[in-house]
């Protein structure tokens, strides 16, 4: 029996990648921008959160709906957003710096039986971040509610108050679609933010050269405040499994493998798009063949072999089967 234990702790800052600092992207909806000052200068200071807007509209609509006097439906409209301009949050968040992370990590590792036949491998880690970096969706009020007086210029050039901040006229340009510059902007969570998970694997050496594995992935992000409006692009699956059979010389030469592997559902934040990742199995298999006196071993196998499509990412490609022959010499 061997055993080895691990313990680890770390600490240090990531700093922003470029495109977290200084990208430029417009999509047509929404304007991508990195959250360094010198390309997103004023928009925080003059943004109001998207949840909150998203929030605001929507009791403006049941207000509406629910006013059965007869006042018209400007009127109606008008009375709404007085009475529910509350709802809407000022952008609490600032411009991009490093976040710093402090890590643990504990791990144990054992062979049992003659031999070490049974293999178990097992850690766990715990983070802890500050000034996470995330994204968060933020709305710029263009446009008074009459004649047409800009509140905010948007970008391009910074974008600088003209009026003051009256939250009534806010409100009736952040109501129509017409009058919001939207934005989705690089910034660092206020809130402390975790991220925790291990994993499990088994390997067990079966009489007559047969491996038999397992192992299993959790992992999970935790925030202290989720209504904070951010989007924190973790886009990690909480759960993934893999099991394994194989021997390399299962019968006169013959040897084959065969791994399953399977992935919970996910939701995935990214500049590009937001949604679910569906849930996916695959089975891997290899068949192989030595020939020991030419030195020579041929392996025909496939990565999902059932050729069952799957997407890893929103916007990316359906990934099919990949079938393959290779032929070794002198190994």
């Amino acid at each position: 029996q061997q055993q080895n234990f691990r313990l680890s702790y770390q600490s240090g800052y990531r700093f922003p990648s470029l495109f977290e600092g200084f990208s430029n992207v417009n999509s047509g909806q929404v304007k991508r921008i990195g959250g360094l000052r010198v390309m997103s200068d004023g928009v925080f200071e003059n943004s109001y959160l998207r949840s909150s807007i998203d929030a605001f509209n929507t009791a403006v609509t049941a207000s509406i709906n629910a006013n059965t006097s007869a006042q018209t439906t400007a009127q109606k409209r008008a009375a709404a957003i007085l009475a529910n301009q509350g709802t809407l949050q000022k952008t609490p968040y600032t411009y991009l710096k490093p976040e710093y992370i402090k890590s643990l990590e504990v791990g144990y590792k054992a062979a049992f039986g003659p031999g070490g036949r049974l293999l178990v491998d097992v850690d766990f880690y715990y983070n802890s971040y500050r000034d996470f970096i995330a994204q968060v969706e933020a709305y710029v009020p263009i446009a008074a509610p009459t004649g047409g007086t800009t509140l905010y210029d948007p970008l391009p050039s910074p974008v600088v108050p003209v009026a003051g901040d009256n939250l009534n006229a806010v409100a009736t340009a952040l109501n129509p679609r017409a009058t919001q510059a939207r934005y989705r902007l690089w910034t660092n969570s206020q809130s402390q933010v975790y991220n925790y998970g291990g994993s499990a694997g088994l390997r067990y050496n079966v009489a007559g050269g047969y491996l038999l594995g397992g192992n299993a992935t959790y992992t999970r992000l935790d925030r202290t405040e989720n209504g904070d409006g951010l989007e924190d692009g973790f886009n990690t699956p909480r759960w993934a499994y893999n099991l394994s059979l194989g021997n390399e010389n299962a019968y006169r030469n013959f040897g084959f493998g065969l791994n399953f592997r399977h992935q919970v559902s996910y939701y995935s934040q990214t500049f590009l798009v937001n949604g679910n990742v569906p849930a996916y199995s695959n089975l891997d298999a290899q068949l192989s063949y030595q020939i020991p006196a030419a030195q020579v071993r041929l392996k025909l196998g496939a990565s999902n072999v059932l050729n069952k499509y799957y997407v890893t990412y929103l916007g990316g490609p359906s990934v099919g089967g990949l079938y393959y022959l290779t032929v070794t010499y002198g190994l």
